[in-house]
């Protein structure tokens, strides 16, 4: 086998996972889409009951209202994360000597070619090799940003689980005072 079909079957199996990776975003995507619904119903919730409290109890339940909406709030932020990217995404680029993986990583392609001659110039003579090496460059940035993603996801979902225990300790204790 030639060198040059080593390459290009590099370059296939890295475009199969780099779809794949768009794959799995999206499914991280739609259940982040999903817990944040599921937020914006628990701080409705909370503040539905927080706001009907009585002297004798709005201390007790304010506190526990303000300890709910702030972890709601938290799952919220780590779910936008989720949707827009990451701060850290910068780290995860390529590193400083490394070209930029033409057409791979849009960022990388639009920060290096200023132009469409330049970009078609430098797209069309790049060899399979290179190819294959901007593929795997950008597949290893979409496997971080994927890791850091779910970290955000399961903060999110853990912080809005707990918001929501809040609230059903806030609703019975509203029903035990007979506050309803």
């Amino acid at each position: 086998m030639s060198e040059a079909m080593q390459a290009e079957e590099r370059l296939k199996l890295a475009q199969w996972h780099l779809s794949r990776s768009d794959q799995l975003r999206l499914g991280l995507i739609s259940r982040a889409s999903t817990l944040l619904s599921a937020n914006a119903l628990v701080m409705t919730g909370i503040a539905f009951i927080s706001s009907s409290t009585t002297a004798r109890t709005a201390v007790v339940i304010g506190a526990s209202a303000l300890i709910a909406l702030v972890v709601s709030a938290y799952s919220v932020i780590q779910l936008t994360g989720v949707l827009t990217g990451s701060r850290t995404l910068s780290t995860l680029s390529r590193p400083p000597d490394s070209p930029a993986p033409i057409a791979f990583s849009y960022g990388d392609t639009i920060n290096e070619y200023r132009s469409l001659s330049e970009f078609e110039e430098k797209f069309l003579a790049q060899s399979a090799e290179e190819a294959a090496n901007s593929a795997i460059l950008e597949l290893w940035s979409c496997i971080n940003l994927h890791q850091l993603r779910t970290i955000k996801l399961q903060r999110a979902t853990r912080c809005l689980l707990t918001s929501a225990i809040i609230l059903v300790v806030i609703t019975a204790e509203k029903m035990l005072f007979g506050l309803f």
